[in-house]
């Protein structure tokens, strides 16, 4: 018996069984099919979500029905940048500021009654992907350090804070990680220790020229892994990287140090390493690899070495009840990329794998299709042959499987045909890149040279979403480009780099623009102008109606 041949009761009983991918791939096999579930508010949902790229949060109280229009809205406001609202803050330019989840933070120095504090402020941004809240929280907090970074995780109520401490005297420079309640900024209560202590490698005053800073910090469950990196002139420099149990603050005994470093956290299990490796550098263990640095009494020199081509490495991360496996998977990069300025893992917004969304979330991007970027920067007198002097490249995350019985090295050809390189426009460079699921956000400089104080630039969207150019042609006819004329003059084009297709969508006003980061929810973009930022926070979605 033929499955159309079945009452139309039945169909949908059917239907009703399969999860959004596979309702898609149904719906793309039969347009009879693709009619049923076009009626029927619950399978469109569903088929949207997957459409979309989004997967079902748990919300009781909100029916599939109510969810979609703020689906759709949702992510047709990304493809065509209009967004729903828009919050302004203008602040004294602050010495930090940023984004950690679905929080916005800025930190500067302030005197209280004659003593020197910091203050921190917090702020929830808003989201149409949740219930309605009467009003957004908001926490200010004075703290006796100076703060260097800060990483926020809402589902654990944990507030990490990065402080820098110099020696007096001949003595080594230390990072201090706060583990802090989110809410009174006291010592969270699993954590048994308020501070984690890291001695870096570097003592004493820094030489003229040289600057530490605290590159990163990353939250993923029990772990926290910092990034510290020494600059010296001419963007030259050192990166250290270590692994904490936040809830014990002991050091899991796991450390990288490498010229250029890059990190994420894939799983409680498995940490992914970016490097650019010397040649004669063949620990892939995860201790601390030779470095192509040497300590003077007035300062660090480079001592030349060959390079190979970056390499990714896939390390497991120790769990404590066991000795730390040595096996590595090892991705390499094509061989023609030895010579390189720059080298970034772009750290992804989007809820990880077995990471919870939210109390009351409606949906969110799909664990499974997160994209790991990893961006790259050739000097001007080395760009290869091909490439522009920005490049991205776009994976899916699962890809990166953790290492199994052996250590393992993949070949530039035995894994290319899974990467998608985009080359970045080389008429003015791409800044800020952030990624979003399977987003990529950034803007490009237009403004003179020569002006610092020209900001002008557009903002861009990639989106690599497998069904993205599907749904660009769902909200208007077929066309070689599309222009929105909404809240910003906007143009989306259709683009294909090898067998990918994804969309770019773009500002075709000039901004003012001098950083850009971006949510679930929202691009945040600031302006920094004779001592004021302007941060604007646009959201994109709908209120769902009950």
């Amino acid at each position: 018996m033929s499955l159309f041949s079945l009452s139309r009761e039945l169909l949908l009983i059917i239907l009703e069984e399969l999860d959004p991918i596979s309702l898609l791939h149904f719906c793309k096999s039969s347009q009879y099919i693709h009619s049923i579930v076009a009626n029927y508010s619950t399978l469109l949902y569903r088929y949207e979500l997957a459409l979309s790229g989004m997967k079902d949060g748990i919300s009781s109280y909100y029916s599939p029905r109510t969810r979609l229009d703020p689906l759709l809205r949702h992510r047709n406001g990304w493809l065509t940048l209009n967004w729903t609202s828009e919050d302004r803050l203008r602040i004294p330019t602050p010495t930090i500021v940023g984004v950690s989840g679905r929080f916005l933070y800025h930190a500067s120095e302030s005197s209280y009654h004659g003593l020197f504090q910091w203050s921190l402020h917090i702020y929830e941004l808003r989201s149409y992907r949740t219930p309605p809240v009467d009003k957004l929280q908001y926490c200010k907090f004075n703290l006796p350090f100076e703060i260097r970074k800060v990483a926020i995780d809402a589902v654990q109520n944990l507030l990490v804070l990065a402080e820098l401490h110099f020696p007096s005297q001949d003595g080594p420079i230390t990072v201090s990680l706060h583990f802090l309640d989110m809410w009174t900024c006291q010592q969270h209560p699993q954590a048994q220790n308020l501070r984690f202590q890291f001695q870096t490698d570097w003592w004493g005053t820094l030489p003229p020229g040289h600057r530490i800073s605290v590159e990163r910090v990353q939250i993923y469950g029990i772990m926290v892994v910092l990034s510290v990196r020494l600059g010296v002139e001419e963007g030259e420099g050192t990166t250290e990287l270590v692994l904490v149990n936040w809830h014990t603050g002991i050091d899991q005994q796991q450390r990288f140090t490498g010229d250029l470093l890059s990190f994420d956290i894939l799983s409680e299990s498995c940490l992914m390493v970016l490097t650019h490796p010397d040649e004669d550098e063949d620990d892939d263990s995860g201790d601390s690899a030779a470095s192509t640095w040497e300590r003077s009494s007035d300062g660090l020199y480079l001592h030349e070495r060959g390079k190979r081509s970056p390499q990714i490495t896939i390390h497991h991360i120790p769990d404590g009840r066991r000795l730390r496996s040595a096996q590595v998977v090892s991705y390499d990069l094509p061989e023609s990329w030895k010579a390189i300025s720059f080298l970034q893992i772009c750290p992804n917004t989007s809820l990880k794998p077995n990471v919870a969304p939210p109390t009351g979330t409606f949906f969110h991007s799909d664990p499974s299709q997160r994209a790991t970027v990893i961006l790259i920067e050739f000097p001007s007198h080395s760009i290869p042959a091909g490439c522009s002097k920005k490049v991205a490249l776009v994976m899916k995350e699962s890809l990166f499987q953790p290492p199994g019985l052996g250590d393992r090295t993949l070949s530039w050809e035995e894994w290319q045909d899974r990467c998608t390189v985009i080359h970045l426009p080389d008429d003015s460079e791409a800044h800020a890149v952030k990624v979003v699921g399977r987003k990529l956000v950034f803007f490009q400089s237009v403004g003179e040279e020569d002006c610092v104080a020209d900001s002008r630039s557009r903002l861009h969207v990639f989106d690599f979403n497998d069904y993205a150019a599907e749904c660009l042609r769902s909200i208007a006819p077929q066309s070689p480009a599309w222009s929105w004329n909404e809240k910003w003059a906007t143009a989306s084009k259709i683009f294909k780099a090898g067998a990918a297709e994804f969309i770019r969508t773009s500002t075709t006003q000039v901004q003012s623009i001098t950083w850009v980061d971006a949510t679930e929810d929202a691009v945040i973009l600031y302006n920094e102008r004779e001592g004021q930022t302007v941060i604007r926070v646009l959201t994109f979605g709908d209120t769902p109606v009950s």
